[in-house]
């Protein structure tokens, strides 16, 4: 009998994808053409066997002015709302999230128990699932600069227009959860 193939979900994922494995895509906005829409706290979480996700990090961001909006405002909840449901589900998870230490500290959200925190370039992942040393390091490696002087956005010739601010590291780093997770590696192709 072949093996189950494991599903996942991909909680406030906007424009991220990962068209190799089998994964259910949620966002809040219907402009990103998600197969849930609506809270990702809402998102029933039992028929899924891992969890992404990536909630807004305005107000968590250094960025100038973000933190004040009123969008900022009304989803600081999630990040430490979905920590808490997720360490609690007892399923592979990985959160990602701008790194601020400062303001995390500030807020507890370092206080969650059975989570491992990793800062891998200028993104911090919260899962209960262990990368080594060797694992950061590759992953430190594939990560690129953004920005260019005054914060203008780098192009690269192989970012689809679906990539937007940081998504590129991001996916480097959801991409070596998914093969820990799943057992399944994927080779970029050229």
């Amino acid at each position: 009998m072949p093996n189950k193939k494991m599903i996942g979900v991909y909680l406030a994922a906007a424009r991220a994808r990962h068209p190799n494995y089998n994964i259910v895509y949620n966002d809040y906005d219907k402009k990103y053409n998600c197969d849930i829409t609506g809270d990702m706290m809402s998102v029933d979480l039992d028929k899924f066997d891992f969890i992404i996700a990536s909630p807004p990090c305005n107000y968590w961001s250094k960025a100038r002015g973000k933190r004040l909006s009123a969008y900022s405002q009304l989803t600081k909840h999630l990040l430490p709302d979905i920590l808490k449901k997720l360490v609690d589900c007892d399923k592979p998870f990985i959160v990602e999230n701008v790194l601020n230490v400062k303001r995390y500290k500030e807020h507890g959200i370092f206080k969650i128990n059975n989570c491992n925190v990793y800062g891998i370039g200028r993104h911090i992942y919260f899962t209960n699932i262990q990368f080594d040393i060797c694992d950061l390091r590759e992953l430190e490696d594939k990560q690129r600069q953004d920005f260019l002087n005054h914060c203008l956005v780098i192009r690269y010739q192989d970012m689809k227009d679906n990539y937007h601010q940081g998504g590129y590291n991001v996916h480097v780093v959801i991409e070596k959860f998914l093969e820990k997770v799943t057992g399944e590696k994927y080779e970029k192709k050229n």
